[in-house]
């Protein structure tokens, strides 16, 4: 009877390791299965992201394209205004030169001129073009181009007596530095 209960035991311990092994073998075929549908999931969203990345990087690259398009368009046609209304003058020197082939006297050939630099000083002063008041002023490198030195009894040294050549800006910036002569 003693081998009896110990062939039993074996059986039991051997049926009892077999359901052990099986249910460990199941379990592990179980994570095995999660892990497999985990590693499907996240394949499938790194693929989504890949497809996402690739979208965004062409999405981009067209926008620069647009982008570098419209600023070489912008640049090729940012005088178009003040060329248009230039034409404006030079519709006025066409006619001045059809009535200066008449016998014109001078005077009204000289104010046509003037009618005519008036109109382009116009254009220009309203895109912002402004003559540098310069007389009495003191001189400024930053502004001024000096010429010579004089002596004067009317203005301090170091102050624009006399201007050789207009200085210009556009808003604040100096687009022609004035060459002047400074008193001494």
């Amino acid at each position: 009877m003693a081998q009896e209960n110990k062939d039993n035991n074996k059986t039991e311990n051997g049926t009892s390791k077999k359901k052990k092994a099986a249910a460990s073998k199941s379990k592990e075929q179980k994570k095995i299965k999660d892990l497999q549908e985990k590693l499907k999931k996240l394949e499938t969203e790194n693929a989504d992201l890949q497809e996402q990345k690739i979208r965004r990087v062409a999405e981009f690259e067209n926008f620069k394209r647009r982008s570098e398009k419209e600023f070489i368009a912008h640049l090729e046609y940012a005088n178009e205004g003040l060329i248009t209304e230039l034409l404006t003058v030079i519709d006025d020197f066409e006619r001045f030169f059809a009535h200066s082939s008449e016998e014109s006297s001078t005077a009204s050939l000289v104010e046509g001129l003037q009618l005519i630099y008036k109109n382009l000083l116009g254009i220009l002063e309203k895109k912002g073009l402004k003559e540098m008041e310069l007389i009495g002023r003191e001189f400024d490198t930053e502004k001024h181009e000096a010429l010579m030195e004089t002596a004067s009894d009317k203005y301090e040294s170091g102050h624009i007596v006399d201007v050789h050549l207009k200085g210009y800006q556009i808003n604040d910036k100096v687009i022609r530095h004035a060459q002047v002569i400074v008193a001494k």
